[in-house]
């Protein structure tokens, strides 16, 4: 099977037991029904779970091929089932051998779920519930020797079943809006750790690199300058962002960086990281703009938002919150109601979902993430299926349905 593993796991947290399932044929070849095959396993698994997936089309040369995703248990909108992981998360993901891992059951002890080279396990890990979202991911890093692991980590406001909590994935917040945080608080879930070391077969790689690099230079003219967070914040465009600004960041495969970081506790010209936390991985659209609409500077923006990174507290609630009942945000008083676990409303001042805010109908974002490519990337470029299936062609050795 081309571009894939062919392979699913399925982990019960309650008995730790593992069971690995081979996928058919046709799976890589129908995007459109890779959500209705991973509902279907977590149906047959018997219990209500959760899903970590990669896409068809993840760690190919596709432009922004990047994209894995968590599928949630149906309940409320179809549109709020399905988190995005971008980054390295999703190639990661499928190089560990499986196409997708579904988790049920519930949780007995502290402990995380760890998926490499073609195995699921169940590690137990005394004491990491009490962590928060960044000393889980530095524990599960410094007790497995890499610092490469890619770690889903829930923080306090997730343990407790908050629904305004939010998972972070490797420290950063964003990606995260729809509750998933909470979800992996109810099945006692800390945290979820992978690291990619295999291969995947291309069925012409010649092929597949001339197309990809042909539409990349193509949607490239499209795309225009690129300048980072600011591409697509114009909060970011401000002049004390600018101040704050160490560097933009690209996720895997993807020609148009989108993330930026900002440096609060060192000089941001300084190339080295002399700090061990010296500021945050931004890609939070919403939250940034919602902070700007309240009055506050780019540097109580971005200590507000690695005080909720840290917590595992969705940034828009909990800093709206606070102004509500203080008229201001103060960064002390902030961390002072995340540790006191006091869960706010959701913020109603927007409708806005991250990454799926581009995408005027919920099923071309589901499959965008089905397919393994940045919702963000390519709601600004046009989701092209016609394109996609050109370049998908010869990677596969067959076209692909995209309806």
């Amino acid at each position: 099977m081309y571009l894939a593993n062919g392979r699913y796991a399925v982990l019960d947290l309650s008995s730790g037991d593992v069971e690995e399932h081979e996928l058919p044929e046709a799976y890589a070849l129908n995007p459109r029904g890779v959500m209705a095959v991973i509902d279907s396993a977590v149906s047959d698994a018997g219990s209500v779970g959760i899903a970590i997936s990669s896409g068809v089309l993840t760690g190919s040369l596709v432009p922004a091929s990047c994209a894995g995703f968590i599928r949630f248990p149906s309940s409320g909108s179809e549109n709020m089932r399905t988190c995005p992981l971008t980054g390295f998360m999703g190639v990661e993901l499928k190089l560990t051998g499986f196409d997708f891992v579904v988790i049920t059951g519930q949780a007995v002890q502290d402990g995380y779920v760890w998926i490499r080279d073609g195995i699921c396990e169940f590690v137990p890990s005394p004491g990491i519930r009490e962590l928060n979202s960044w000393e889980r991911t530095d524990k599960i890093r410094s007790d497995q020797g890499d610092g490469k692991i890619q770690v889903i980590a829930g923080g306090p406001w997730g343990q407790h079943g908050i629904a305004t909590s939010q998972l972070t994935m490797n420290y950063w917040g964003g990606e995260d809006m729809v509750g998933a945080a909470a979800e992996f608080g109810r099945i006692g879930l800390s945290a979820v750790a992978f690291r990619g070391m295999g291969e995947l077969e291309l069925h012409d790689a010649e092929g597949h690199l001339s197309r990809s690099s042909s539409l990349m230079r193509s949607q490239l003219v499209s795309l225009g300058t690129n300048d980072g967070l600011a591409s697509f914040s114009e909060t970011a465009a401000r002049d004390d962002f600018r101040k704050l600004l160490h560097r933009n960041v690209g996720c895997y495969a993807c020609p148009f960086p989108c993330r930026s970081y900002y440096k609060v506790h060192e000089e941001p010209s300084v190339m080295t990281l002399d700090n061990r936390e010296p500021g945050c991985l931004v890609q939070d659209v919403p939250s940034v703009e919602m902070m700007a609409s309240l009055g506050m500077s780019a540097m109580e923006t971005i200590e507000s938002l690695i005080l909720c990174a840290r917590y595992g507290a969705e940034p828009m609630a909990s800093v709206s919150a606070l102004q509500a009942r203080e008229g201001k945000v103060d960064i002390a008083a902030l961390e002072a109601m995340l540790m006191s676990l006091d869960s706010p409303e959701p913020w109603v001042g927007s409708t806005k979902g991250g990454f799926r805010e581009s995408f005027d109908d919920h099923r071309d974002y589901e499959l965008c993430l089905s397919l393994g490519l940045c919702p963000r990337y390519w709601a600004r470029v046009g989701f092209d299926r016609d394109s996609i299936r050109s370049v998908a062609g010869p990677a596969m050795g067959a076209e692909i349905d995209l309806g």
